[in-house]
């Protein structure tokens, strides 16, 4: 079964910090498929004060959604091409043009491991000349095996490029009863150092090197009386 739904969204009402009036408006649909799919397109505009100035929001045209290929087998995916935004600098403020993608997929092939990726990628272009302010990359990892109803372990890593990071998290988990929980976990940050100007040039360093390490446990008890 096919089921569509349109779509309208407003919004209207005043900003007293940025001393303006703040509003946008919305129209579109959504499509909801069999497999638990759904896709939703919609496009629409308005304004948001900042630093004493109007400036002009929204996306000419945005569109989402996901689907359930295989009981397996998930992928999702959005993408909001050159949105209408702002750069909010509280000096020098300009109108901007924001573009987002994001594509996702996770995969179980047992009711004991799951895998998840996400990469989103972001640009913002200024929108008088069309010159990139910046860009950035992020990509994430997530990693589970369930052991049995107790125990699992689970690893969380994130790649920004913009800041030339990678964040790795690692944690186990082990529940005896319901509310009493014994956590480990471990997590360190990993950066690719650049040029510095300043005190003296450094040359870039092309390997990542550790600059923090953590390490943590933790117990929570539920008594129940």
């Amino acid at each position: 079964m096919i089921r569509i739904h349109p779509l309208i969204l407003g919004r209207t009402g005043e900003d007293r910090v940025q001393q303006g009036n703040e509003s946008w408006a919305y129209a579109g649909g959504a499509v909801d498929f069999k497999r638990q799919g759904f896709l939703r397109v919609q496009a629409g505009g308005g304004h948001e004060p900042w630093a004493g100035q109007s400036f002009r929001t929204g996306q000419p045209f945005a569109a989402l959604g996901s689907v359930q290929l295989f009981r397996w087998l998930n992928v999702g995916a959005q993408f909001f091409p050159r949105q209408w935004s702002i750069y909010y600098d509280r000096i020098n403020p300009f109108q901007g043009r924001f573009t987002d993608a994001v594509f996702s997929v996770g995969w179980q092939p047992t009711q004991h491991f799951l895998q998840s990726l996400s990469y989103e990628s972001q640009r913002f272009d200024r929108a008088d000349t069309g010159a990139r302010v910046y860009a950035v990359d992020i990509l994430n990892s997530k990693t589970v095996y369930q052991f049995n109803k107790q125990f699992l372990i689970r690893l969380l890593e994130q790649y920004d490029s913009s800041q030339r990071q990678l964040l790795t998290d690692l944690l186990g988990s082990y529940e005896l009863v319901p509310g009493t929980v014994a956590y480990a976990g471990f997590g360190s940050l990993y950066e690719q150092p650049g040029f510095q100007t300043t005190p003296a040039p450094i040359p870039p360093v092309e390997r990542y090197v550790t600059v923090s390490r953590g390490l943590f446990f933790k117990v929570s008890y539920l008594h129940r009386f």
